[in-house]
């Protein structure tokens, strides 16, 4: 805790200094903060920005640290509504996690040392695994952040029963994304202690949503400050999200719709009278349609849940030994897609059904994402022969994982399949994939550096930087 509270200190010393100036209403692709010169971030600062003025800020942590890339899905909405956006180039998931509260720790400092911020008004987003580290800072910066975009990853279920209200929260999951359910539980979680919240459902896998969720995330998020008096309200404005929110309501049938008048009547309560919407959503809700849809939902949330069981107990003899200690054989693919019963998934996948297929799509995606990346990492390093088994389940399900090829020619240039390995990674090129930062740090490259190959295949990547 204390390093947040010096850190804090350093926000609040900053207020109002504005110390560096940067192009308004343009995107600023590389920045270095002042404090840390290897932290850096992509910025934009609004049209008309100046140190008289306080303004909202919103601090990304994308997966894979992508600045400039992950702040224009921001942009449109950052525009529109007058906000800064800084999105960091260190931030990381599926790897220690300290990395991503340093880069979050830089980019609260320099926000306090260098833009004329508004302090009720810090927002942070994250990504999957970085959705869930913002979770565990809830409570040290409960009194700085006003609210948090989560996309892809819920709240921890190590952090046990969440019993206060965190800042408000604006959920987003794809429909086929493999953390969708933790996403809906997460929501229903926050609707049982009172907290301000939203869940937005996109078409898609788990992955950042178009530019439009996030300017519909920005827009409630000046809606929540109406409301709290983080802000002045704007009647004007209010008036023009009621009327559009409604319409939009309106043409949605079934689930959907009841879910849409439930959100609008919480979103707007203490703003307009909400009190048609709530009647609506109630009768709504009691019609055998809506119980049916919710019924179906249960019973697929049901089954995927399964699913999850049935994999971890896969995982478990995967990495079982026998009793001298020595490893089991690692799977080989045919076993082990008729014991994950992928094609049964797969055939589910395809049906008419769009709640069906899309949670067998789910159900899919939490495979791939076991055996094509975190899984593997326990052995990449001390048995890349059960990594690489693990790798080619994943391909066998879906050929199309450029990043699962890079992953495999690891593997295969650990175990000296130098030939392998370099097909493998022409595959992952042909697909767009290029790891450049991998490339240059990693020691498992070694030999295929000293191959005549090498230069060939792989340098030319560097070029894309």
């Amino acid at each position: 805790m204390s390093r947040w509270v010096v850190l804090l200190s350093c926000l609040l010393a900053g207020l109002g200094t504005a110390y560096a100036q940067a192009p308004a209403g343009e995107i600023v692709a590389k920045r270095t903060t002042l404090a840390e010169p290897d932290q850096q971030y992509s910025l934009f600062l609004p049209d008309g920005y100046n140190a008289a003025k306080r303004w909202p800020v919103l601090i990304i942590l994308d997966a894979r640290g992508r600045g400039e890339k992950i702040l224009r899905l921001a942009l449109d909405g950052a525009r529109a509504r007058g906000w800064i956006v800084i999105s960091s180039y260190q931030s990381r998931s599926d790897t220690d996690e300290n990395i991503t509260l340093r880069a979050l720790q830089a980019l609260l400092r320099e926000t306090g040392q260098r833009y004329a911020y508004d302090p009720k008004r810090i927002y942070l987003a994250g990504f999957s695994g970085t959705a869930k580290t913002l979770w565990t800072q809830v409570d040290p910066l409960r009194h700085v952040i006003a609210g948090i975009i989560g996309c892809g990853g819920g709240r921890p279920p190590e952090m046990g029963e969440l019993r206060q209200a965190p800042p408000a929260f604006f959920g987003i999951a794809g429909t086929q994304d493999f953390n969708y359910q933790e996403m809906r539980d997460l929501d229903l979680d926050l609707e049982r202690i009172g907290a301000a919240h939203r869940l937005d459902i996109f078409e898609g896998p788990h992955s950042w949503p178009d530019a439009l969720v996030f300017s519909d995330a920005i827009a409630w998020f000046d809606l929540m400050a109406m409301r709290q008096g983080r802000m002045p309200r704007d009647e004007a404005w209010i008036d023009g999200q009621f009327a559009s929110r409604q319409a939009a309501s309106d043409r949605l049938q079934g689930l959907q719709h009841w879910r849409q008048l439930q959100q609008l009547a919480r979103d707007f309560d203490g703003l307009r009278d909400t009190r048609a919407w709530q009647a609506a959503a109630d009768a709504l809700g009691s019609q055998p349609s809506v119980r049916e849809s919710l019924d179906e939902e249960s019973r697929l949330r049901a089954d995927e849940r399964r699913n999850s069981a049935r994999l971890e107990e896969w995982i478990q003899r995967v990495g079982s030994r026998d009793l001298g200690g020595r490893r089991n054989a690692p799977p080989d693919v045919p076993t082990a897609l008729r014991e994950l019963r992928i094609a049964s998934l797969q055939a589910l996948s395809r049906g008419k059904n769009p709640a069906v297929a899309d949670s067998a799509q789910r159900r899919l995606a939490y495979i791939k994402a076991a055996t094509g990346s975190y899984i593997p990492a326990r052995y990449e390093a001390g048995e890349p022969e059960v990594a690489r088994a693990l790798l080619q389940i994943a391909l066998a399900i879906d050929p199309d994982l450029p990043a699962v090829r890079w992953r495999l020619a690891r593997a295969l240039a650990r175990l000296g399949e130098s030939d392998k390995a370099f097909e493998e990674l022409r595959a992952a090129r042909r697909s767009g994939y290029v790891d450049i930062e991998d490339m240059q740090s990693n020691r498992v490259w070694a030999a295929l550096r000293r191959d005549p190959r090498w230069q060939a295949a792989i340098a030319p990547l560097a070029e894309r930087r």
